[in-house]
Parts: C-alpha cells; sequence; structure tokens
C-alpha cells in the first residue's frame, strides 16, 4: 500500500520509462524528491548517453532537483546504495523505478531496496509494452531518440521521434515497442510537468563497439 504523500526518489534515465513512471507516481500520491541518475566517468549517463548539460536542465524544466551518481557498470551498485542511504538521511521511504517486464531488474531493484529498508515502487510493471507508447503519445510527451544498438536498428532511426509511425515501424521490425532489451533509449524533451520544451541541436554521431548515439547540444 503506497502512504499518503510518501517521499520518493525516481531512478532518472532522462528517457521515457522512467518519464511515465514519474507521471503515474505522482498520480498514486507519491511526493518525488528528487531523481537520481548516474553518470559514467565520461560524463555521460549509462546506456543513454546523455550529457550533464542536458539531464540538468531537463530536470529544471521539470521542476524536480537531480542527484547525479558517478559510477561504472563495475560500481553500479556501490553507487546506488550510496545514494540510497543519503535519500534515507533525508527522510525518503521510497524509489520508483520504470522496470516493465524484465524480471531480473525488477528483482534486483526489490532486493535492493529491500536491505537498504526502502519500499520499490514500479508503476509500469505488468504494462503491455504497446501499452507504455500509446499512453506515453496520448499524453503528448516528446521523445527523441538518443541511442540505438546497432544489431537491431538502422542508424537512421537516430533523432526520431516516437509515436504512432514509430510504433508500426517497430511491429514491421519485430522489435520490442519499448525497446526493453536496449534495442535504443530516448530522451524526453517536452510534456506533462515540462515548464518548457528542451530545444536540443543535433552534432553528429559517436559510436562504441554495439551502439550508435546521438550527440546533442542545448
Amino acid at each position: 500500500m503506497i502512504l499518503l504523500k510518501e517521499k520518493v526518489f525516481v531512478s532518472w534515465s532522462g528517457g521515457k520509462d522512467s518519464y511515465l513512471a514519474l507521471l503515474k507516481a505522482q498520480e498514486q500520491g507519491l511526493d518525488i524528491q528528487y531523481l537520481l541518475n548516474f553518470i559514467g566517468h565520461e560524463g555521460r549517463s549509462m546506456s543513454h548517453g546523455l550529457s550533464e548539460e542536458i539531464l540538468r536542465k531537463q530536470a529544471a524544466a521539470l521542476g524536480i532537483p537531480l542527484v547525479m551518481e558517478q559510477v561504472s557498470w563495475g560500481t553500479y551498485e556501490e553507487g546506488f546504495r550510496s545514494a540510497v542511504n543519503r535519500f534515507s538521511s533525508k527522510g525518503l521511504t521510497g524509489g520508483v523505478f520504470g522496470d516493465i517486464n524484465i524480471v531480473e531488474h525488477r528483482e534486483w531493484v526489490q532486493n535492493m531496496c529491500g536491505k537498504l529498508g526502502l519500499a520499490a515502487h514500479l508503476p509500469l510493471w505488468g504494462m503491455e509494452e504497446e501499452d507504455v507508447i500509446t499512453e506515453l503519445v496520448a499524453r503528448d510527451a516528446q521523445l527523441l531518440i538518443v541511442s540505438i544498438d546497432k544489431t537491431s536498428l538502422p542508424q537512421d532511426w537516430l533523432g526520431q521521434k516516437v509515436n504512432k509511425d514509430f510504433l508500426l515501424a517497430c511491429k514491421a521490425a519485430g522489435i520490442s515497442p519499448c525497446g526493453e532489451r536496449g534495442e535504443y533509449h530516448t530522451l524526453v524533451v517536452g510534456g506533462p510537468l515540462f515548464t518548457t520544451p528542451l530545444e536540443v541541436e543535433h552534432q553528429g554521431i559517436y559510436e562504441t563497439e554495439k551502439t550508435c548515439f546521438l550527440q546533442l547540444s542545448i
């Protein structure tokens, strides 16, 4: 049971799933105190490859303080524990996560939060992926594709908006509509809760062995 005005943080990627989880958590009566993002030592967010500047301006547009924890994949759990312990000391009693259907992700979140004495809220859990995209589009969320798995999607999907046409393209390509296995990631640039949309400019593409990232400036 969710306690009335329970103080929580939202695990924040800057993308669509964490954004919809934020919207639903607020609607469920949770008091969002912070957004928590994990950033790599190269200065970009894990998985999405977003710069600190973009994430901070996004959080400012949402009116919610952003906490950034610098980690590597090897120190992710340690960083999570450190951040959550600081939140607990400030009176927070729960965290919100945008997981949809990957059981091992849910189990990790619930296990870690349980050990640290916090409730784990997963407002998207069990939703159909197509319904997640449909709801975001219906709420007028503005979603920009900022990274793709090169083995799953062509590079020209970078910079495209997530909309009904995108959903049809995913179906045609046999791709998970929400990219739950890392096929793609997004940046939310506008929608409910934004005081002003983010104006981002494309500055090119950079690649790793498996992933293409859209370079953005703001």
